[in-house]
């Protein structure tokens, strides 16, 4: 609707945010109209102070503005507005939504419906567990996993996207010039190829805590649930979840230990109303739309279980296999197949996404 260059100019006034921005747009009509309007006219406008008025008569923003064209020439970054087709629909209804996105990766229909798994930072290895067992089983479903690309649970959430081929999204609480923490710059890269990473921050600006708290609701805001693990009485991810809330989105929490404070949070979310989740599919029962969308995939997968090019070991195995548990030892009896013969087929069918190992070596089919 509006030309880049302008949309960007009013972004780089220092002051402005989404609130202000869509009041000044409201109120003159475009941001060019913004830029070019007098000193008396601005004054007129609530939390336009002399400073926002002095960078806007000096054009001070238009360093910023090229800057800004520089580094995304260079970096070869992607960037989408508030008024573009391909931003994404469901975080245009969200309060004070960016914007801009600056964005690597690629932006999808398919994240239409995405949940966000997001947590503490250190977590115990029940922690882990938990996050990675109920993140795999949304990347098996291909839903999109949305989270912050932190240390902890949201890296476990978006490799476990990954090491399923499904899609995820990074929101950075930092421009995409700033990789944090460092140890994830191969992380953002894998996600980049599967997904996208991105950020409504402005490069070259300094990072402060208050962004990573502005950017819990750009994660809630492209999500249909949030999913709470192992979060303390202060953890960051309350505020995602608190996003959530306040934008009609799910909220579900893993219990964990009542004697262990990593779980304070995730317990008072329950007590406040937060749905217990313990598996998937108490994620699933909460959304109609998505229990039809995995009903079709099952339906397409037995009709076409036939057609799919098995050898006769692995038709054997999954033939024995249900939807119930079963010990890989009572999986080799039943089947009459040997031990090293049914690990390997076990092993090529579970890479063809057509059954699931559990703890304890039980596995469960698919299809």
């Amino acid at each position: 609707m509006y030309p880049l260059k302008e949309i960007l100019s009013l972004l780089c006034v220092d002051g402005i945010g989404p609130k202000t921005y869509f009041q000044l747009i409201q109120k003159f009509g475009s941001p060019q109209k913004v830029l070019e309007a007098t000193s008396d006219e601005l004054k007129k406008v609530p939390r336009i102070n002399n400073d926002i008025i002095d960078q806007i008569n000096s054009k001070s923003y238009e360093k910023c503005v090229s800057s800004q064209f520089d580094w995304i020439k260079y970096s070869k970054a992607k960037i989408v507005s508030y008024w573009d087709d391909n931003y994404p629909e469901i975080l245009k209804f969200i309060y004070d939504p960016p914007i801009l996105l600056f964005y690597f990766g690629e932006l999808s229909k398919d994240d239409d419906f995405s949940l966000a798994v997001v947590g503490t930072r250190h977590p115990d290895n029940y922690g882990k567990r938990v996050s990675k067992e109920i993140a795999e089983s949304i990347a098996e479903n291909k839903i999109t996993i949305v989270s912050g690309m932190a240390r902890g649970i949201d890296s476990i959430a978006h490799y476990s996207a990954l090491s399923k081929n499904s899609r995820t999204i990074a929101v950075l609480g930092t421009s995409l010039d700033t990789i944090y923490p460092a140890e994830n710059r191969s992380l953002m890269k894998k996600i980049q190829n599967n997904g996208a990473v991105m950020s409504e921050f402005l490069v070259g600006k300094k990072m402060v805590p208050g962004n990573f708290v502005m950017r819990n609701r750009i994660i809630a805001g492209l999500s249909r649930g949030v999913i709470v693990t192992q979060a303390s009485n202060k953890s960051g991810a309350l505020i995602t979840a608190y996003n959530a809330n306040t934008q009609n989105r799910e909220v579900f929490a893993i219990p964990g230990n009542i004697l262990n404070n990593r779980n304070g949070g995730c317990h008072r979310l329950i007590k406040t109303g937060a749905k217990l989740i313990e598996s998937f599919e108490d994620i699933i029962s909460e959304f109609p739309q998505l229990q039809n969308k995995l009903k079709k995939q099952i339906n397409w997968l037995e009709e076409n279980a036939n057609n799919i090019k098995l050898t006769d070991v692995e038709k054997k195995v999954i033939n024995t296999l249900t939807k119930n548990a079963m010990h890989v030892d009572d999986l080799v009896f039943k089947s009459e197949c040997s031990h090293l013969q049914v690990m390997s087929s076990l092993l090529n069918l579970e890479l063809k996404g057509y059954v699931k190992q559990l703890p304890g070596k039980h596995y469960v089919r698919v299809i």
